[in-house]
């Protein structure tokens, strides 16, 4: 096996490689990792590894197809010896934030507006556990405001090989084409890091994927760093403070279109309008990355 080129490349508006294309600014910034956020265990935790390496992705959006205007955020995946946690970064330095904070005496209206910040409820949820000896994927999401859970075998994308070669992040890479789930996707990967794993869902290439899209550049991830993850970077669970619904992949997804499409046709427990108040939510674009 050769050995890990580590690289590590964090941007804050958009990389000139050849997944970014925007004819204009993006509509959010990506929140730069510029130092290490680990976890302690103030947050009640369920943890499954330890993370080895991290690969961090720029995760490019559009819901509006005919838009070019898109939305831009950092995504962490986490390799462990038995696991992989993919998530949105600023979660899990929402996470740090409040343990360090709660360890700290401070109170919540100290810490909050950081605390929120980095969490920031407005990109879509993504929480996913990959338990490779039993090929299960575990998936957290979020419905307005309604947590949600299933289980699904980890997908295998069926790969076809392409000419073509390119260097992302200073690492040699190669073509790969596969569908999946309604939407067909060009893929670079490295054999220079010999993981056969990739942002969201996608895996099965004979080293780690360095940038995916489908082509009508809907949905775009690409590699910004790479590196030895830090001491105890736990690939866990919070075990939040809000109660989580289980469900099926089809009826999660079923229930974001309804919410964006008819928000006022969803409710929550959390929510108990005052007597005689009718709140009314604007329809949002829906543009999921699964249409199948």
């Amino acid at each position: 096996m050769k050995p890990l080129l580590l690289r590590t490349l964090f941007l804050t508006i958009g990389i000139g490689s050849l997944c970014f294309h925007s004819t204009t600014a993006s509509a959010q910034a990506t929140q730069s990792p510029d130092k290490h956020y680990d976890l302690s265990d103030t947050i009640a935790l369920t943890i499954f590894d330890y993370a080895q390496y991290r690969a961090y992705y720029q995760k490019e959006y559009r819901d509006v197809p005919s838009d070019p205007r898109s939305y831009r955020w950092l995504q962490l995946l986490q390799i462990g010896s038995k696991y992989q946690g993919y998530e949105n970064y600023g979660e899990l330095r929402a996470d740090s934030i409040w343990n360090a904070s709660i360890k700290a005496g401070k109170s919540r209206n100290g810490f909050h507006d950081e605390w929120s910040a980095a969490k920031d409820d407005l990109r879509p949820d993504v929480k996913l556990l990959f338990d490779r000896n039993k090929g299960v994927l575990d998936a957290h999401d979020r419905v307005f405001i309604n947590k949600y859970h299933y289980t699904e075998p980890i997908p295998q994308q069926q790969w076809t090989m392409a000419e073509g070669d390119s260097t992302i992040l200073g690492y040699t890479c190669h073509k790969a084409t596969t569908r999946f789930r309604g939407r067909d996707y060009i893929a670079w990967y490295t054999e220079e890091i010999p993981y056969p794993y990739g942002p969201y869902k996608f895996g099965g290439l004979p080293g780690l994927i360095t940038c995916i899209y489908d082509t009508q550049r809907e949905h775009i991830y690409t590699l910004v760093g790479f590196e030895k993850a830090p001491a105890l970077d736990y690939i866990y669970y919070g075990n939040g403070r809000r109660k989580i619904n289980e469900g099926t992949r089809e009826e999660v997804n079923k229930l974001q279109r309804l919410y964006h499409e008819h928000p006022d046709l969803v409710k929550s427990d959390l929510i108990t309008p005052a007597p005689g108040t009718k709140i009314k939510r604007k329809p949002k674009p829906y543009n999921p990355i699964e249409l199948e």
